[in-house]
């Protein structure tokens, strides 16, 4: 809440702050949730689908609206992009088969709140904000391998440290405010490239040996 605050105030920064934020709060939510043992001390109450309410307004909605208001769409088609947005991450969100047992999403899962501040803070065109809608927009309607950061199986210790490099960059450049290293900038694009590099070495079958594809239910 306080995130759509300064993005309906067009306060950038800590908005884009507050948005990397809930990426580090998304990412320990779970643990802590298992080490405190909410499931039996809280039996009356979903974890999971409380999860997935508070991710579907954090890294869909608030951050949607990020990129509508600071203009990193077309505007004759903004609204009608940001529907897209909104409603692929909708169908992908109530999907019963969204990860594979050794945890890859199926699909784009709907991390908005990582693709507003880079293309934020790339300077992206509208023309490119509106390609990448629509091609992540789209990705999320099919069954795109894309590891979990954290917990896939194949490739962990490779997908954690390219998390934790992008997620820094995105906020040594919100706080820099462009005035950091070039190369630096750089490492705003790891992120993505090390997600698709290994979205495109598992349909390749690189992990055969290790990949279990039985749904999650």
């Amino acid at each position: 809440m306080l995130a759509l605050q300064a993005i309906l105030e067009r306060r950038a920064t800590p908005a884009m702050l507050l948005l990397l934020a809930t990426q580090v709060i998304d990412g320990i939510d779970g643990p802590m949730a298992r080490a405190a043992n909410v499931k039996e001390r809280v039996p009356l109450i979903d974890g999971y689908v409380l999860d997935l309410v508070i991710d579907f307004v954090t890294c869909v909605v608030v951050p949607i609206a990020f990129i509508y208001q600071f203009h990193l769409l077309p505007s004759a088609f903004a609204l009608a992009l940001m529907g897209l947005a909104v409603f692929s991450a909708a169908i992908w969100f109530s999907r019963t088969d969204m990860m594979t047992e050794d945890h890859w999403f199926r699909g784009f899962p709907a991390t908005w709140n990582l693709v507003a501040p880079t293309l934020y803070l790339l300077h992206a065109s509208r023309v490119a904000g509106a390609v990448v809608v629509i091609v992540l927009s789209l990705a999320s309607l099919t069954d795109i391998p894309v590891p979990h950061p954290v917990r896939v199986v194949w490739m962990r210790g490779f997908t954690l440290p390219c998390t934790v490099l992008w997620l820094t960059a995105l906020v040594v450049e919100v706080i820099a405010k462009s005035h950091s290293p070039q190369v630096l900038r750089g490492f705003l694009l790891l992120g993505p490239l090390c997600f698709v590099g290994l979205s495109a070495a598992r349909m390749l079958g690189w992990d055969r040996d290790t990949a279990v594809n039985i749904p999650n239910q």
